[in-house]
């Protein structure tokens, strides 16, 4: 009997054991069972992010290494043509007609002067000049006889800038260089002493010289009527030697003008015609000029 109410006693211990854990897990108040509803559709699957294409990389070139490349240079421009054109040429052929004023001015002497010029390119003339002159004075000291010619060849540089390649006007400079012969003579002279009141006569043989000098030259001639040109010139003209006799110089040296004078200052005054002979032909280059630094 008593190990049959032991045996009861420890069953029902057990169960209130029991009842008492269960109590501790499930939450207070709903002790019902709840079943959750079963989503019997379809699932659809999940959309994956597109996936984008990872960078490729350059394939590297394992066959060994290579030599740096030059970068290419710029394309040089191509040259222009030159430009070919054609300018008159010719002889200018005139006369010197300061000359005869000259006479008006100085009676004793007669001069005669004729010039020419060639173009021998875009600026530059050939200058030519020739001429003759007689001196003759008398008076109650002396009797003096002088004649001679000369010549002066040199380069003239046009300084006009033309639009027309045609025109034939001209500023400009020039150096010169000048020749000159001569003869004179002094064939009777009379020297007067006053305080023995006495004459001594006496004269000079026949005297050849010849004479060089230099031409500074600056004018400018202008078309007055087609082919028909004036022009005017200043000319400083240096000696550069002469054999005259010593103590017996020229009156006039011919196309220097005084004979007891280094240098000579001279003004011309000339007509001229211009000979349309030939053309030159003229070549500019088109390129640019390049800017100096």
């Amino acid at each position: 009997m008593i190990r049959t109410f032991l045996y009861s006693l420890s069953i029902s211990l057990a169960g209130l054991l029991t009842q008492a854990a269960q109590a501790q897990v499930k939450p207070a108040g709903d002790t019902s069972i709840k079943k959750t509803a079963v989503d019997t559709t379809a699932r659809k699957p999940a959309q994956r992010p597109p996936v984008t294409a990872a960078p490729t990389k350059k394939a590297v070139d394992t066959s060994g290494p290579r030599t740096a490349q030059r970068p290419t240079a710029a394309p040089v421009p191509a040259k222009k043509p030159d430009s070919i054109y054609y300018v008159p040429g010719g002889l200018r052929l005139g006369i010197d007609i300061s000359r005869f004023a000259l006479h008006f001015f100085q009676p004793y002497r007669t001069d005669v002067a004729v010039q020419a010029d060639v173009r021998l390119n875009k600026k530059l003339y050939g200058a030519f000049e020739v001429g003759y002159n007689r001196t003759s004075h008398s008076d109650s000291s002396y009797t003096y006889k002088g004649s001679g010619a000369y010549a002066t060849v040199g380069i003239d540089y046009d300084f006009l800038k033309k639009k027309d390649p045609s025109d034939k006007n001209m500023v400009y400079g020039g150096i010169h260089y000048g020749f000159a012969r001569n003869t004179y003579e002094v064939p009777a002279y009379n020297i007067h002493n006053k305080y023995w009141d006495s004459e001594t006569p006496g004269s000079f043989p026949k005297t050849n010289m010849t004479a060089h000098w230099i031409e500074l030259t600056f004018g400018m001639r202008v078309e007055a009527l087609p082919n028909f040109f004036l022009g005017w010139a200043v000319r400083e003209k240096i000696m550069v030697s002469n054999n005259a006799v010593e103590g017996f110089d020229p009156i006039i040296i011919p196309g220097f003008g005084s004979g007891s004078k280094s240098s000579q200052f001279d003004m011309t005054y000339t007509v001229s015609y211009y000979l349309p002979l030939y053309k030159l032909k003229i070549r500019e280059s088109r390129e640019p000029k390049k800017k100096k630094d």
